[in-house]
């Protein structure tokens, strides 16, 4: 799937609409993503060849990091096709973090205690993505620590 985010005029927009029609790409966002005092305007579109993998899309409507709302596609991913992307034989060599309601407790909390206004003495919009990144990534590392999935079923040999 595909994520495009641009700024056109109305004319401009139904042929840049068009054309991603003609290519088989279907737009997930609908609602305006830049709100003034004088316009609502959708701006910031996600597009997808693989409509039948999207579980939730749309637009976050309570943030001030930008003019512009925030977007957002939820896809299912085939994990026998990412392990064939990375290399893997089975899951025993891929690393799974631990994923329950206490750890997804402890992230969001975790999240809450950061100060995110660092990141509005960043302007270059690439490096404050690379900033927001980089914190929001260390504290999923944490709460989420990577380890290998324990094998279910299989008993240690032992020697004796």
């Amino acid at each position: 799937s595909s994520g495009i985010n641009a700024e056109y005029g109305v004319d401009q927009c139904t042929g840049f609409i068009d054309k991603m029609n003609e290519h088989n790409f279907a737009p997930l966002i609908s609602p305006p993503t830049r709100i003034t005092d004088h316009s609502a305007t959708l701006i910031d579109h996600i597009f997808t060849n693989s409509c039948h993998t999207v579980t939730k899309s749309g637009v976050i409507s309570d943030s001030d990091l930008s003019d512009h709302l925030a977007t957002f596609a939820s896809l299912l991913i085939d994990q026998g096709k990412i392990d064939c992307m990375l290399g893997a034989n089975s899951a025993d060599t891929l690393l799974t973090p631990p994923v329950n309601n206490e750890a997804i407790l402890r992230f969001l909390e975790e999240l809450k205690k950061v100060d995110w206004t660092f990141l509005f003495r960043v302007e270059n919009a690439d490096e404050k993505f690379t900033a927001f990144n980089n914190k929001y990534t260390e504290i999923y590392n944490t709460c989420f620590p990577a380890r290998k999935p324990k094998r279910q079923g299989v008993r240690d040999m032992k020697p004796w």
